[in-house]
């Protein structure tokens, strides 16, 4: 654990969730799912793995009370995009620890044993790549994913260049060999039914992940 740190990105909003007066004060970050917090559950997931987390936040954002070795950042270019807090998180770990897991606090089933999966990409795979991506559904999902510290300099040049899409960062490096992509198959031997992927859009989507905590699924 001591070799892994952790992203957790908490200042998103949801504009259905918003339109739908659903959204708390602290955004996703603070939605109560089953007697937890999203971010709660998140990072309580990720600590199994990660020996620091660093929860990168909106400017002023009220976040629920939080356990274990967590730092909480602020967003330096609030509106910015994911790329911008994936970067925030990075400074503030510097050389913490040579792995990074990247995690949206909006999925709060995301196993622990995918999150391994993906930092033993980083470990393995060939030309020492700097990012591992899974692809679900014909789409990279990059905020379940794990960086090294070192794609931080790709990330600022990325932002720099007026681009805020990670996955087109993505593409670039896998196009250099610095970056993987974790096909669906390789994801279902580990997590057959996805659900480390199912992300928290819609009241749908609440009331859906309410039902299946309440009735006692991956608790």
């Amino acid at each position: 654990m001591d070799s892994t740190a952790a992203i957790v990105l908490a200042g998103g909003r949801s504009s259905r969730l918003s339109s739908a007066g659903i959204v708390s004060p602290g955004g996703k970050a603070g939605l109560v799912l089953a007697g937890k917090t999203l971010l709660e559950r998140v990072c309580g997931r990720v600590g199994s793995v990660a020996g620091k987390i660093v929860v990168v936040a909106a400017p002023g954002q009220e976040l629920p009370p939080l356990r274990g070795p967590v730092e909480v950042v602020r967003d330096s270019a609030p509106g910015s995009g994911p790329l911008a807090g994936i970067a925030d998180g990075l400074r503030a770990l510097g050389n913490a620890a040579p792995t990074v897991l990247v995690v949206s606090c909006d999925v709060p089933l995301i196993r622990p044993q995918i999150l391994g999966l993906l930092r033993e990409g980083l470990l393995t795979g060939p030309g020492a790549p700097l990012w591992v991506v899974p692809e679900v559904g014909g789409h990279l999902q990059v905020l379940v994913s794990a960086v090294r510290p070192e794609v931080l300099a790709a990330i600022e040049a990325h932002l720099a260049a007026g681009r805020r899409d990670p996955r087109s960062l993505v593409e670039s490096l896998g196009r250099a060999s610095r970056a993987i992509v974790v096909p669906e198959s390789d994801l279902c031997a580990t997590d057959p039914g996805l659900w480390s992927f199912r992300d928290l859009d819609t009241p749908r989507d609440l009331e859906e992940l309410g039902d299946f905590l309440a009735s006692g699924g991956e608790s």
